[in-house]
């Protein structure tokens, strides 16, 4: 009963006013305060503008420079030092150069496939050759060339200053290897007596493998292997140092041969010029 009484006095007083927000701070709502702080933070940031406007002209004065245009002036000249400066070259060392030329060891640059029919091998036996006997060949073989790239020493690079270039000079290019991939016997003569067919064959793949290294020669192996380790090694060089690069071989005045290019004669035979025939 004094409960409800008590509600009935409070709805009915005079100075019933509407329901305010209370914020959560439990700030007063109705404090113009923070409106305040608003404008007096405007106000100080509008002056400290102007002070930083009314600053900079007598910095400037301070430091020697009188106008707004000088600074420009000024900045610009630097710039153009800047863009006038010379240029500087880097040089990559030649012992660095040359030691990553020289792992690659041996260039084989070059490889020329050959082949022969009708080779044919004639051996003279006996009295009166009655024991002789002769057989064709059908033989293919390679042959390669290249440059020895461990040859190279470090005082065979140089750097070219006025045309801006690497020179390098190199040996001549070589044959490599020498060699016969296929042989095959056929037509065989007829004979009465015991003879070693394989002695023939061997005597085919000697003289075949002979033919070829000749005939690769002639047919310009070490130029092509020339031109094709200018293009490796420049290519090398030029990514090596983002230098152009001229590629110079040593003269050489005889063709030095592997032991694969000049295979000995098979044991106890030799060739008769005047007949044509292998002997043994």
């Amino acid at each position: 009963m004094t409960q409800e009484t008590h509600q009935d006095s409070a709805s009915d007083s005079p100075t019933d006013a509407p329901y305010a927000i209370i914020p959560q701070d439990g700030g007063d709502p109705t404090a113009p305060s923070r409106r305040r702080s608003g404008c007096l933070w405007g106000i100080g940031g509008a002056l400290g503008c102007l002070a930083l406007v009314l600053l900079i002209p007598t910095v400037l004065t301070i430091i020697g420079v009188t106008s707004f245009s000088t600074l420009i002036s000024g900045i610009g000249t630097a710039l153009g030092a800047g863009a006038s400066a010379p240029a500087v070259a880097e040089i990559s060392s030649s012992q660095t150069i040359v030691q990553g030329i020289q792992p690659l060891g041996q260039l084989v640059s070059v490889s020329s496939q050959l082949a022969k029919a009708d080779v044919e091998i004639t051996i003279g036996q006996g009295v009166l050759n009655a024991c002789g006997f002769s057989a064709n060949h059908v033989v293919q073989g390679t042959a390669e060339a290249g440059i020895d790239l461990t040859l190279i020493e470090e005082t065979d690079l140089a750097y070219d200053e006025q045309n801006d270039r690497y020179v390098l000079i190199v040996p001549a290019p070589q044959l490599t290897s020498c060699r016969i991939d296929y042989i095959r016997q056929y037509d065989r003569s007829m004979t009465t007596c015991a003879v070693d067919w394989d002695e023939a064959r061997l005597l085919a793949n000697y003289e075949s493998l002979v033919e070829f290294r000749d005939d690769a020669i002639e047919g310009g192996i070490l130029i092509r292997a020339e031109q094709e380790a200018r293009l490796v090694l420049g290519n090398f060089i030029r990514l090596l140092t983002g230098k152009p690069v001229e590629i110079v071989f040593e003269p050489s005045s005889e063709v030095v041969q592997p032991p694969s290019c000049s295979p000995d004669t098979p044991a106890g035979w030799r060739f008769n010029p005047q007949n044509r025939h292998w002997e043994k």
